[in-house]
């Protein structure tokens, strides 16, 4: 099967380490540190493991999509979106189905369950034949 892995928010760039920080405020109209801080991009986020997972099962192949890792696309559920504005979320996860699609994959695959629903939605309402799978679902398929 050939899929492609969607990093959620919350695994990927909101999974870096938090590194505490003392210093203080330069004064000045621009966010001036001395020492200079050290600002959570998402660049040491979780990104490898899933991957090393997903290669590691015979019979799946991973293609990604453009936007992966630090740049990757909101599935449009993370942080109450999906309630505060349906629009937008449906919206932003039919632009990552496209993409996901977009790839060649059978499947788009994730480690984070409303990725997952708001996926599913998409492909629904959209009549796409890709399939949604979390990462563990595709681990016990293996075994």
């Amino acid at each position: 099967m050939s899929v492609t892995y969607h990093d959620p928010c919350r695994l990927g760039r909101l999974g870096e380490p938090w590194v505490h920080w003392e210093g203080k405020k330069i004064p000045g109209d621009r966010f001036v540190f001395d020492p200079p801080k050290v600002y959570r991009r998402g660049t040491k986020g979780v990104y490898g493991p899933p991957r090393d997972v997903l290669t590691s099962i015979p019979g799946v192949k991973l293609t990604e999509m453009d936007r992966i890792k630090e740049y990757s696309w909101c599935c449009g559920a993370g942080g109450g979106v999906n309630e505060s504005n349906p629009g937008f979320a449906k919206w932003t996860a039919q632009e990552r189905i496209e993409e996901a699609g977009s790839t060649g994959a059978e499947a788009i695959v994730t480690a984070c369950p409303w990725c997952e629903k708001t996926f599913s939605e998409a492909i629904k309402e959209s009549g796409s034949s890709l399939k949604v799978y979390d990462i563990v679902e595709l681990v016990e398929k293996a075994i």
